[in-house]
């Protein structure tokens, strides 16, 4: 079972493309005020804005699977460990909790600097919250 995950490694960083490993290293702070653009930018990919998907992509592929990646584990780790804080529903999307996010960095943008897990957590909390 080892090696078979060994391989998958070795097999995904052989096809991952240099500008996407180069820009994981570099520039990146994990602030409000990046997530807020890889998000939006993961919305035009997904046509909201009427973007072309294939242009949109090419502009940041790795900001676009950060966001939603960082989203959607925010949001499960809530749902597992803050179930009295963080009430997602089930057939919420990852589009719609992503979203939800782009809409609170939008709305507080004087948050832009916080470390973006914490503003996807609040994010969270302010549109799926228990009651």
């Amino acid at each position: 079972m080892k090696q078979a995950g060994l391989l998958l490694v070795i097999v995904l960083l052989a096809t991952v493309q240099t500008t996407d490993t180069g820009r994981a290293r570099q520039g990146r702070s994990g602030t409000g005020g990046e997530l807020v653009q890889n998000c939006t930018l993961y919305f035009e990919f997904l046509g909201r804005t009427g973007a072309g998907r294939e242009d949109t992509f090419e502009l940041d592929p790795f900001g676009m699977g950060y966001c939603a990646g960082l989203v959607r584990g925010v949001a499960n780790t809530a749902h597992t460990h803050m179930t009295d804080q963080v009430c997602v529903p089930e057939d919420a999307s990852s589009a719609q909790a992503v979203w939800a996010v782009v809409q609170y960095l939008n709305n507080n943008p004087l948050t832009l600097s916080d470390q973006d897990t914490e503003l996807v957590l609040r994010a969270m909390q302010s549109a799926f919250p228990c009651r």
